[in-house]
């Protein structure tokens, strides 16, 4: 029983210990081109832990020649791209998306499965599980959009408020609308696996998905030379040269080609500068005015591009009042603070059971040598008894004239068990 209690107040400290020890742990993730938070383009397995965390970020990205020759245009190389997420919860992100200036646009959201720091505060191999999530992109009614946002043309041309969106020539059989993904996110920091190590955080993601993932409206080949059927991977680096601020470099695989970036963190407004479609080449772009889809396919496709990002994340309870951090912050060092007690509390509780147990031990040892000393001294007194015994039979005998029987033989040593 005494050592099944401690046994309790080891694992118990163990565990206080290990969640006091990782609280600081947290790793964040900029916002995707187009569809909240992730690597460059792909999701990850990850939530903001405060609940009412938003995100506003803006995108553009470089074309040869304009991908949508019908639109409301400001620009005809620049494709943009807006989108506001919300988190609450601390497992769920949904997000609205405008994916070019006429606009077409499509929710998107993404609920957290598995918690890879509610795992880690277990310790031991529970804290390398990968967080796990499943979530949805293009919600709407914009089902022929490609992966870049691109898909409609505004009917009749011109400024006419009765415009509609239809989809392009080029894009009648894409079906991207609803598409459903899952991921997994693996996330620590160099400092968890040898505590002298650089304070560098590293995260590796992959994932599967279909629609925006798997769907290439039958282009094949001139739409991704390297696509994966739907799989996706990618892994970021995060640097912090100062307190405030943070750099993240990423690479990934977004089911159809290569795209590396860098995203800047300060106090919540972000940039980012990436590189996409780097297993494109080069193409030159055709310029002819009414060009075919295949020729349309080449201008938007193959080829690399530039894309460009600015953000800002905060948290509405921050904005609508300004100490709910403030608070929060406080509230979380005093856990700290509560965890750290307890863990001394255990230690020394811990510390005094070993000390009773030794002493349970010392005296049931000393019991144990007294018993047997005085089992040894009543054999001994038994046995001169009986000698003398004995010795007064045979003068009683020899008296008497009686002949002395033989005695049974005496046993030297106390009986075995």
């Amino acid at each position: 029983m005494r050592m099944t209690r401690v046994s309790a107040a080891i694992a118990v400290a163990a565990i206080l210990g290990g969640a006091a020890q990782r609280v600081d742990a947290q790793q964040t993730f900029p916002q995707t081109i187009y569809w909240g938070s992730g690597l460059v383009d792909i999701p990850t397995a990850w939530v903001s832990p405060l609940p009412g965390d938003f995100a506003i970020n803006y995108s553009g990205k470089r074309f040869d020649a304009d991908p949508n020759s019908e639109k409301i245009n400001y620009n005809n190389r620049l494709n943009s791209q807006l989108t506001f997420s919300l988190t609450g919860w601390s497992f769920l992100e949904a997000g609205w998306a405008a994916y070019s200036a006429n606009p077409e646009w499509g929710f998107f959201g993404k609920a957290l499965l598995v918690n890879q720091q509610a795992m880690r505060a277990r310790g031991g191999a529970a804290g390398w599980v990968p967080g796990v999530a499943v979530g949805m992109r293009n919600i709407g009614p914009y089902k022929h959009i490609d992966r870049f946002g691109v898909g409609y043309n505004l009917l009749p041309p011109g400024a006419d408020p009765n415009q509609k969106h239809v989809a392009d020539s080029l894009h009648q059989n894409f079906n991207t609308a609803n598409t459903v993904y899952g991921v997994a996110t693996e996330s620590f920091a160099l400092t968890d696996i040898r505590p002298n190590w650089a304070d560098i955080d590293l995260s590796f993601s992959v994932g599967y998905g279909n629609g925006l993932f798997s769907d290439d409206g039958g282009l094949g080949a001139s739409y991704a030379k390297h696509a994966t059927g739907g799989l996706f991977y990618g892994g970021k680096v995060d640097f912090n040269p100062t307190a405030n601020l943070g750099l993240s470099l990423m690479a990934e695989n977004n089911a159809w080609d290569y795209n590396v970036g860098g995203n800047l963190n300060y106090r919540g407004i972000r940039a980012g500068v990436y590189m996409t479609e780097l297993g494109a080449g080069s193409s030159a772009s055709d310029t002819s005015s009414n060009p075919t889809n295949a020729q349309r396919a080449t201008r938007i496709y193959n080829y690399s591009k530039f894309v460009f990002t600015l953000g800002w994340q905060s948290n509405v309870f921050a904005l609508l009042k300004g100490n709910f951090l403030q608070n929060r912050a406080a509230e979380l060092e005093r856990a700290r603070q509560e965890l750290l007690a307890e863990i001394q509390r255990r230690q020394q509780r811990i510390a005094s059971l070993e000390l009773e147990i030794n002493r349970y031990e010392a005296q049931n040892l000393l019991e144990l040598e007294q018993r047997r000393a005085q089992a040894e001294a009543e054999l001994r007194a038994e046995r001169e008894a009986l000698q003398r015994l004995e010795e007064r039979l045979r003068r009683v005998e020899s008296q008497s004239g009686t002949p002395t029987p033989t005695p049974a033989p005496t046993p030297s040593n106390p009986p075995q068990r």
